[in-house]
């Protein structure tokens, strides 16, 4: 257990459990997915087939991970559980995805190996990620809202189940049983504190990182500033949030930075477009950042992605 109120892990520490259930999935495709020389599970790896074909798919030490959307879909959550700068940023559609990946990525490699989303092992990434749910089930926007089990609320007040089932008895709470079809068996997910209960148990407990309050209107021009610099994030994806922030859609940004609305669409969506400094000045303009680091980010960007591109051709030739 970490102090009261602390995160209890950090980024690198998510990072590295990224890369392992990546690794994992890999090994699945190599073992269980189609024949093709080695290509599919070169190309989810982001190596090339030489490099492949010299390796098995678990010994690998270096992955981008920044190419998959798992390690977009954990950032995300990964501030969100712990109510970290950028925290309101997280959309619905993770707690959607999130929910998918704790029913459904690979337990364990191909030689029986466990996955960091391992239910027989309470590894950092799943402890997260099923924190992240409870805390966006609980308190999401656009979630819609809901009970919550007595496994949810340890990892919530940073306790054990124990002590979270002797403070409730103490303090009067009462769990409520939900319909299982297994009647007779003292499951744990059977049982729920209410939604309104569940929120009072929390504010009491030391442990508990509270949730913040939205950021302040006259804040968002910081919160653009950071969102705009944060080089954890892809460009694209920081392009697409903060013309939401402004509530732009495609159209009106590109009209408003008088940028070509086809560029900008498919710089947006991450597919390969041409360099145009002016382009991309007239969208520092018109989120009022400095043009040179902007223009500089942007650019760095779109040659990463041709280098990209010509290594998927060099491995294809």
């Amino acid at each position: 257990m970490s102090k009261a109120g602390e995160v209890p892990y950090t980024w690198e520490e998510m990072e590295a459990q990224i890369k392992d259930a990546i690794i994992c999935q890999a090994s699945i495709l190599e073992t269980y997915g189609p024949w093709a020389d080695g290509r599919l599970v070169s190309e989810f790896l982001g190596v090339s087939l030489e490099e492949y074909e010299c390796k098995q798919a678990t010994d690998f030490d270096e992955v981008n991970l920044e190419r998959h959307s798992l390690y977009r879909q954990v950032r995300y959550a990964y501030l969100y559980a712990y109510q970290l700068d950028g925290w309101w940023e997280c959309p619905i559609e993770v707690w959607h995805e999130v929910n998918g990946m704790l029913q459904g990525y690979p337990q364990t490699d191909a030689q029986g190996e466990l996955s960091p989303f391992s239910l027989l092992h309470d590894f950092p990434l799943r402890r997260m990620l099923e924190t992240f749910f409870a805390r966006y089930t609980l308190f999401g926007e656009d979630a819609i809202g809901g009970d919550l089990t007595i496994r949810e609320l340890s990892l919530l007040s940073n306790m054990t189940v124990p002590a979270v089932r002797t403070s409730l008895s103490k303090e009067g709470f009462k769990l409520e049983r939900v319909p299982t079809t297994q009647k007779d068996r003292p499951d744990d997910k059977a049982f729920r504190l209410k939604e309104a209960d569940a929120r009072e148990w929390l504010s009491r407990r030391r442990g508990f990182i509270p949730q913040r309050e939205w950021p302040e209107e006259e804040n968002a021009e910081q919160k653009l500033a950071d969102l705009l610099s944060d080089e954890s994030v892809q460009f694209n994806t920081r392009i697409d949030l903060a013309a939401k922030l402004l509530e732009l859609d495609i159209s009106k940004f590109a009209e408003r930075a008088g940028v070509d609305h086809g560029w900008l669409s498919t710089l947006i969506q991450g597919a390969m477009v041409q360099p145009d400094l002016s382009a991309l000045r007239g969208m520092a303009r018109t989120f009022g950042q400095p043009e040179p680091e902007f223009v500089a980010s942007g650019i760095r960007y779109i040659l990463s992605l041709e280098t990209d591109t010509q290594e998927d051709l060099n491995h294809l030739g």
